[in-house]
């Protein structure tokens, strides 16, 4: 196909940071744009085309939106910037936007370059109106994120529980089978003591010496007054008044 069956794009694409003249940034646009995307760096496209009907090559240029990253060298994309004389600061390493009208016949039907999109304050609204999705769409992500764990934590603490479960109540069960009638008397009348204390606004009172009591499981208590506990063994009548 020659240059004069349609557009072609004549070499590569070529990326500065130097202003090209005649498309020059409105630098109170970039300056309102940093208030909430400091990250943003201002470039350039340059492209060569040749045009349908003429072999005359035609430079087109587009404003364009760089980042830098800091990650290793060999995770960067080749992506060359010029940038200008005496400035030593780190180079675009990411292409985020190329601001090209899509929507212009010459693109969508012949194949050629996008129209030419100003920087000016309608690309600061687009940039808002980016920056704003994202952000909204970054929350909802990390909301359902964290959502989600919760779940699995909650699911696994009740998977936790359920073989605790599992494992205590065998080792309760045994216990209680050992327990005589006059322990579980014992057991009983100290439990209804201490429901009498609670209703009466006082304190429950602690173990101490009084058995027949057994603690059968963990208590989450070190002064040792409300473990989980059941009657001990029968300690004979002889003791009915201690």
């Amino acid at each position: 196909m020659g240059l004069t069956d349609g557009f072609r794009q004549i070499g590569p694409d070529h990326y500065t940071c130097v202003p090209v003249p005649g498309f020059e940034k409105d630098p109170a646009v970039t300056a309102a744009v940093r208030e909430f995307d400091p990250g943003l760096i201002p470039i350039w496209r340059v492209q060569t085309w040749g045009t349908p009907g003429s072999f005359r090559p035609l430079q087109v240029v587009h404003h364009g939106i760089g980042r830098y990253y800091p990650v290793p060298r060999y995770m960067r994309r080749s992506f060359r910037v010029d940038l200008p004389a005496n400035d030593h600061s780190e180079p675009p390493n990411f292409l985020d936007a190329i601001l090209e009208d899509q929507s212009t016949e010459q693109y969508r039907h012949q194949g050629g370059p996008g129209g030419y999109l100003p920087w000016d304050w309608s690309f600061y609204r687009w940039c808002r109106w980016m920056f704003n999705r994202i952000t909204e769409e970054t929350w909802q992500r990390f909301a359902r994120e964290k959502q989600e764990r919760e779940k699995r934590e909650y699911e696994h603490m009740l998977a936790e529980i359920e073989g605790k479960r599992k494992e205590l109540e065998p080792y309760l069960l045994r216990k209680a089978n050992e327990v005589s009638e006059y322990g579980w008397k014992q057991y009983l009348r100290f439990m209804d003591e201490q429901a009498a204390r609670k209703a009466a606004g006082l304190k429950p009172q602690p173990f101490g010496d009084r058995r027949p009591f057994v603690t059968v499981g963990r208590s989450p208590r070190t002064d040792k007054t409300f473990g989980r506990v059941a009657p001990a063994q029968d300690l004979g009548e002889t003791h009915a008044g201690s």
